[in-house]
């Protein structure tokens, strides 16, 4: 029995014009005309029996009903995408993961374990694709991204990989005398993260010193800038000690105070349900827990 549902071109176009909020835009996306898009979105509003745009004169206006829709088709066109793809790279060959990565993390953690992977799946290919199309999964060209927060995202399932422990570093002749009690770091700027700007606060707290200066000082909106600024005697600041192994191993920081805060952030790989039955997310995942244990155990 022929199944009751529209053609597969139409959704598609009804979905990159959804996306666009325009039919000119989605046709230079699908490589058509504009008046194939317009065609086709009007060939699936009838076979629908309903309006899914409004047109206005600021353009295309989604309709309740056509919103509605788009949530259920687009989930529907990435799960056939999904599926495509894991048959057409079989379960023996993993093929590519597209991978987006906050660049702290993609250069001091991830990156530098990449030749164990190769030398371990060598069947896999890692495509790194600009690092702000990870923050939502709308785009069927990401398939997982490494984020960096609670590990409570709506879009996707997340698995934590590290992060969670905070220390609090400088450069190693920024004190000329050792610090001996937390307001002793005090002495020069607490160098701050923009995006978990309590983490001095929480740290203060923990080692038993509430203050008001602990939310005073610079503040940077990547780790990377405050490894560079704290190397450069700019301050102390608090960072993720998965990021600063190489740094803390060779002198180039120290610990002015050995007092780690278990912070509530991490780096947890994320991946909408759909692209889970991928090869290429299935053999990333399990060599990324592989990788984590061994690092625990060491």
């Amino acid at each position: 029995m022929r199944r009751f549902c529209p053609n597969l071109s139409e959704l598609q176009a009804f979905e990159a014009t959804a996306r666009q909020g325009s039919f000119t835009r989605a046709a230079q996306e699908l490589c058509i005309t504009q008046g194939a898009v317009s065609k086709q979105i009007k060939s699936l509003e009838t076979f629908l029996g309903v309006e899914l745009f409004v047109r206005t004169s600021r353009g295309l206006l989604l309709t309740n009903v056509g919103t509605r829709y788009l949530h259920e088709v687009r989930a529907g066109l990435n799960r056939i995408e999904a599926i495509s793809m894991s048959v057409m790279t079989r379960v023996e060959h993993s093929g590519v993961l597209r991978l987006t990565s906050l660049p702290s993390f993609g250069s001091k953690w991830l990156i530098p374990r990449l030749p164990t992977l190769r030398q371990q799946h060598p069947e896999l290919n890692i495509e790194f694709l600009p690092h702000r199309m990870g923050y939502e999964f709308t785009s069927p060209d990401v398939d997982a991204s490494i984020r960096y927060g609670t590990g409570v995202w709506p879009d996707s399932q997340a698995d934590y990989v590290a992060g969670h422990e905070l220390v609090p570093v400088c450069s190693p002749g920024l004190f000329t005398q050792p610090a001996h009690r937390p307001s002793d770091l005090l002495q020069y700027d607490l160098l701050h993260h923009t995006t978990v700007q309590r983490s001095w606060t929480d740290w203060f707290a923990a080692a038993g010193q509430d203050t008001i200066r602990a939310w005073t000082g610079p503040r940077f909106d990547q780790y990377m800038l405050l490894i560079q600024a704290a190397m450069a005697g700019f301050g102390t600041a608090l960072i993720p000690r998965c990021l600063i192994e190489e740094e803390l191993a060779s002198g180039k920081l120290i610990m002015p105070l050995p007092l780690p805060l278990q912070a509530q952030y991490g780096y947890y790989f994320c991946y909408p349900e759909q692209k889970s039955v991928l090869p290429a997310v299935q053999v990333f995942r399990r060599w990324l827990s592989h990788t984590v244990a061994l690092q625990k155990g060491g």
